[in-house]
């Protein structure tokens, strides 16, 4: 039987591999079918004044998600309520900086990302890492759902 720290690591690097090809440059609005990669920005295209803020807490939230990970294989569930809140606390402030791209799919998923952060505060509160396991599975899931559906290019 595989243990649960297994499967959030593989769901999490999944989701984080799905991230980074898709902060290569794997799409825009149109999928990136026809683009041409080496043309200059048009000049109304300035850079996205968010990007950099927004990547940070991403990665704060990355790493919050490993800390979480770690409480659940080994059984402490006291220590995840207070990191989760913290999750919905970043992830409420990168809410209002959406990219430039599927800002309404952006949305749609940091408002998911904060019923799952909830659905995990639930499962800890009943003590079973079972349920905390799965409710960090379905959080995961919807931060790879979103950088892969909402293929954000790469910040330039």
């Amino acid at each position: 039987m595989k243990s649960p720290f297994y499967r959030i690591m593989v769901t999490a690097l999944a989701s984080f591999l799905i991230s980074g090809i898709a902060l290569v440059g794997c799409g825009g609005e149109g999928g990136g079918e026809g683009q041409d990669h080496g043309a200059e920005p048009a000049e109304s295209e300035a850079p996205d004044p968010n990007a950099e803020t927004r990547q940070d807490r991403m990665r704060e939230i990355a790493r919050l998600c490993e800390g979480i990970a770690r409480a659940v294989e080994e059984g402490s569930l006291g220590t995840i309520t207070a990191d989760v809140t913290h999750l919905k606390e970043i992830m409420e402030e990168v809410s209002t900086m959406p990219p430039r791209y599927d800002s309404s799919r952006y949305g749609f998923y940091a408002s998911d990302f904060q019923i799952r952060a909830e659905t995990l505060i639930a499962a800890t509160e009943t003590g079973s890492a079972i349920e905390a396991d799965s409710a960090l599975q379905d959080l995961t899931i919807t931060c790879g759902v979103c950088h892969y559906n909402c293929k954000f290019p790469a910040d330039q």
